[in-house]
């Protein structure tokens, strides 16, 4: 039979089957119970469902009306799909005659199949089935080798896609050996080998069986396994370059940011200072010449000033955390959430705030960052519960994830819209109008990238006027 020259058979062409990925021939070999072939075999059957190609599950009866079930819950109307044509349950093994398995009278009934599902209106036959119900006794993988180069003949001639599934602890063991031989692609669990180093084309299986054709065959395997290499080692060679150029880029830009924002913060301090110090001369010496709306407005000069030096202070806080040296050790973080509550407390003795801290809690951190981050989410939640008639804050550690402690603050004050919480720990973002809750928008930035290089996460939770509540990790102290 004539090829077109990118190895699909004319046959396609003429009978108007879908153009397909070259490797349609695939095989999945799983270790367990036998819902695990569902995470590769459903989506296949949706695929072929979907592209009106004539969909074949082969198995026992217990997996036919599981895959069956699977389908239903993925939204197919299996019932529907049966009563048209394009799906199909079977548990038919009339194909194994005496028990004896044929491989040629396979080959042609799948061709039959095939034909018939186009002739019908399909784009072809999307097949998947248990290798241990199709082939049934041992001795019949014996046969797998002749069957499975056969079976890949079809998938070159004819629009075919299909699985064949082998549960590894069910199947005798050379026939993992010949499966993984025969297919060009493998799953390995849900896993897709798509260059299988081990595939032998079927023109070299069914040959006469010498050692030349074989040999040169592994001699071809191996040059290409050489030569993947060679590309490979040159690609992760200039992967490397590039990796140093920009490591060399980043390093001068990350030297011209600290230059600006010292320059930044060198530049804007002395005319804010003076700006402040006029301000003041003017409360002082002649507040006697300003009516009540020119001294309000005074008194807004004054406030503002004051919030752009915060904005610089954290502008560089911030900095020198991103730049700060990690220096890890086990740290106390119940004793440096204490000092934070202790200066709280002092610096508002009027204040009833029922602060809850629990004991023993511990992580591999740097103390000085630590007390940073524990300052700025123990400060947001004594100042969001400011109006607040029974404020009550709380600082826990809640078990582990993955080698990382989970830590939270939560608090019962003004909380926040989820809608919006994507914002909090960008900087300069704010929730809350400056009149209700002074701030700058910097805090929980820092508190982002502290958590970031201990490589921990963060994230919050929230409803307006129900407080917030504020959770990262960092690593577990042995």
């Amino acid at each position: 039979m004539a090829r077109d020259n990118d190895g699909r058979a004319t046959y396609n062409r003429r009978m108007g089957a879908t153009s397909t990925a070259a490797s349609r021939h695939k095989c999945l070999i799983y270790d367990g119970d036998p819902s695990e072939q569902l995470a590769v075999v459903v989506p296949l059957l949706v695929d072929g469902l979907e592209d009106n190609w004539r969909c074949l599950y082969l198995g026992s009866p217990d997996a036919a009306s599981m895959v069956d079930s699977a389908l239903t819950s993925r939204g197919v109307d299996t019932a529907a799909a049966t009563r048209r044509g394009a799906l199909a349950f079977s548990s038919d093994r009339s194909h194994l005659v005496g028990g004896r398995f044929d491989p040629g009278a396979m080959v042609d009934g799948l061709r039959a199949a095939i034909d018939d599902a186009v002739n019908e209106g399909f784009g072809g036959l999307c097949a998947t089935g248990d290798m241990r119900w199709e082939l049934g006794a041992d001795e019949n993988f014996d046969l797998l080798l002749e069957y499975e180069a056969r079976l890949e003949q079809v998938f070159r001639e004819r629009p075919l896609r299909g699985i064949c599934q082998y549960h590894r602890s069910m199947v005798p063991t050379h026939a993992l050996r010949d499966a993984l031989m025969t297919h060009r692609a493998a799953y390995l669990g849900e896993r897709l080998n798509s260059d299988n180093l081990f595939y032998v084309p079927p023109e070299v299986l069914l040959a006469e069986r010498t050692s030349g054709d074989l040999g040169e065959w592994m001699c071809q395997q191996i040059l290409r396994v050489l030569d993947a290499e060679r590309e490979r080692d040159q690609v992760l060679r200039d992967l490397e370059r590039r990796v140093d150029e920009r490591t060399r880029e980043l390093q001068v830009a990350n030297r011209h940011l600290e230059s600006f924002s010292y320059s930044v913060s060198h530049d804007l301090r002395a005319p804010l200072r003076a700006i402040d110090g006029f301000a003041r001369i003017l409360m002082e010496d002649h507040a006697g010449q300003l009516d009540p709306e020119g001294r309000r407005v005074l008194e807004r000069v004054v406030g503002s000033v004051r919030h752009m030096g915060d904005l610089i202070e954290g502008m560089l806080a911030m900095g020198r955390v991103v730049k700060a040296d990690l220096h890890r050790t086990r740290v106390d973080v119940t004793a440096l959430a204490e000092e934070v509550a202790r200066e709280l407390r002092e610096g508002e003795p009027g204040r009833a705030v029922e602060l809850v801290i629990a004991r023993d809690m511990r992580a591999l951190a740097d103390p000085v960052l630590v007390r940073s981050l524990l300052s700025n989410l123990i400060g947001n939640a004594w100042k969001f519960t400011s109006k607040t008639a029974h404020p009550r804050v709380e600082v826990r550690q809640s078990g582990e994830q993955a080698g990382y402690a989970v830590f939270s603050v939560r608090d019962n004050g003004a909380g926040f819209d989820m809608r919006y919480a994507g914002k909090l720990f960008g900087a300069f973002q704010r929730l809350h109008r400056q009149e209700e809750f002074s701030g700058t928008g910097v805090g929980l930035a820092t508190v982002e990238r502290i958590v970031s290089r201990h490589g921990g996460r963060v994230w919050a939770e929230g409803k307006p006027g129900e407080g917030a509540n504020f959770q990262f990790t960092l690593p577990v102290a042995p």
